[in-house]
C-alpha cells in the first residue's frame, strides 16, 4: 500500500463517525468542577450549618448557563453570575438548620453544578458534604410537697413539674407516684412535650394514723416515663419527704390514741365507741390491755380484813372501801370499758357480790347471838 493511502483512510473514517461521539470527546476535553464544604462538621438539632460551594472552569473555553442545585436546599443563588471564563471561579453559600427529622444522622447532602460550552455541550459535576449529628434526650421531674410536717387527718398537696430538657420531642409521657398511683396529666394519661416544654400536675394525700405506725415521715417517689422520636425510652424520678408530728391529741379518735400507745387488739379501729374524738383526761390508753394488779392486791387485803373482823366491822370496812373506790374509779371504769368492753360490768358484779356477802354476814351474826341476849319468853309467859 502506498504511503498516501493511510491518511486518506483516516479522513474517511472521521467523516463517517457519529456526531454523538464528537460531543463526548468535547465533554472529556472541557472541565467544570465543584467543591462543597460544611461548617460546622458536627451539629445538634437546631444548629445552623453553613455550606460553601466553589465552582471552577478549568477548560480553555467559556462555560455558560451555569446552575447549582443542592438536594436538601434546592436551587442555590449564584449572585446572578451564570457564566465562567476559562480558569474563573464562582463562590456561593447557603445555610441549613438541623431538624429532628435529620436524626440520628449523619447529615449527607449533595450539590450538582451544570453548564454548557459554546457548542452547546453539557458539563456537570457534584460535590458532597457530611455533618455528624448529635442529640440529647432527657426527661426531668421535680416533686414538691406543700408542707414539711403533717399530722393525722391533714392533707398534703404534691406538685409535679415535668420538663423536656432534651433536643427532640418526647411523647407517651406517663406519671406514677409509688404511694398515690398513676397521676393524670392535663386530663390525659399520655402527654407529649416539645424540647424545653414543661407540664405540671397535682395530687393530694390525707395523712392517717397508719403512716405514724410505719415511721416518722412519709417518703414517696414519683416516676415519669416517655419515648423520644427515635423510639428510645426515657425515665426520671424525684422524691418528697414530709415529717410526721402530732400537733394535738384532741384531733385524734380514741382508737388512734390506743394504736399510737401500742395497745394490742384486733378490730379496735372499727369499734363504734372508739371512733369518737379523744378525751385528753381519759386514761384508757394507760389501762387498756393491762392487768390491774393493784386492784387484785386491794381486794385480797379487803378479804383478809373481813375474815378477821366481826360483822359490824365488816360492813364498815366494805363501806369505806366502796366510798374510796367509787371516787377513784369513776373515770377509770369508763376508760376501761372503752378499751376492754365488759370489764366494767365484771367490777360492778364484784361490788354487788361483796355487798350481798356483807348483808348475809350481818344476818348470820344476829341469828347466832347467845340466848341471854334474847328476850326471856318464859318470864313473860309465867306472868
Amino acid at each position: 500500500m502506498k504511503k498516501w493511502s493511510i491518511p486518506v483512510l483516516i479522513a474517511i473514517v472521521a467523516l463517517l463517525m457519529p456526531m454523538s461521539m464528537i460531543n463526548v470527546s468535547a465533554q472529556e476535553e472541557a472541565s467544570l468542577s465543584i467543591s462543597k464544604s460544611a461548617d460546622p462538621t458536627s451539629a445538634s438539632v437546631g444548629d445552623t450549618i453553613t455550606y460553601t460551594y466553589t465552582i471552577t472552569n478549568t477548560d480553555n473555553v467559556t462555560i455558560e448557563n451555569i446552575t447549582l442545585e443542592d438536594d436538601p436546599l434546592g436551587t442555590i443563588d449564584l449572585g446572578g453570575q451564570t457564566s465562567l471564563d476559562s480558569g474563573a471561579t464562582i463562590t456561593a453559600t447557603a445555610t441549613y438548620t438541623v431538624a429532628e427529622t435529620d436524626l440520628p444522622g449523619p447529615l449527607v447532602n449533595t450539590a450538582e453544578v451544570s453548564g454548557t460550552d459554546p457548542d452547546g455541550n453539557l458539563f456537570t459535576d457534584t460535590g458532597t458534604a457530611t455533618v455528624e449529628l448529635s442529640y440529647n434526650t432527657e426527661l426531668q421531674i421535680n416533686k414538691e410537697a406543700d408542707r414539711e410536717t403533717a399530722s393525722p387527718h391533714e392533707v398534703i398537696t404534691y406538685t409535679y413539674t415535668i420538663t423536656n430538657t432534651g433536643d427532640i420531642a418526647i411523647d407517651n409521657i406517663t406519671l406514677e407516684d409509688d404511694k398515690l398511683g398513676p397521676i393524670t396529666l392535663n386530663g390525659n394519661d399520655n402527654m407529649a412535650l416539645a424540647p424545653g416544654q414543661t407540664i405540671t400536675a397535682n395530687a393530694t394525700y390525707t395523712v392517717s394514723i397508719w403512716d405514724f405506725l410505719r415511721g416518722k415521715s412519709i417518703v414517696n417517689t414519683a416516676n415519669v416515663t416517655g419515648t423520644d422520636g427515635l423510639g428510645n425510652s426515657l425515665t426520671g424520678s424525684d422524691t418528697a419527704t414530709v415529717s410526721l408530728t402530732i400537733i394535738s391529741k384532741t384531733l385524734l379518735t380514741k382508737f388512734e390514741i390506743l394504736k399510737l400507745s401500742g395497745v394490742p387488739g384486733k378490730g379496735i379501729e372499727k369499734a363504734p365507741g372508739l371512733q369518737k374524738p379523744f378525751n385528753p383526761k381519759s386514761q384508757a390508753a394507760e389501762h387498756a390491755g393491762k392487768k390491774d394488779k393493784d386492784q387484785e392486791e386491794e381486794q385480797l387485803q379487803i378479804r383478809e380484813r373481813v375474815e378477821n373482823q366481826g360483822a359490824e366491822e365488816q360492813l364498815q370496812i366494805m363501806s369505806e372501801v366502796q366510798n374510796q373506790a367509787g371516787s377513784e374509779q369513776a373515770t377509770q371504769d369508763d376508760d376501761d370499758e372503752e378499751a376492754n368492753p365488759g370489764k366494767g360490768q365484771l367490777k360492778k358484779n364484784s361490788v354487788t357480790d361483796n355487798q350481798t356477802q356483807g348483808q348475809e354476814a350481818t344476818q348470820d351474826n344476829g341469828q347466832n347471838k347467845p340466848d341471854k341476849d334474847k328476850p326471856n319468853n318464859k318470864s313473860k309467859a309465867g306472868k
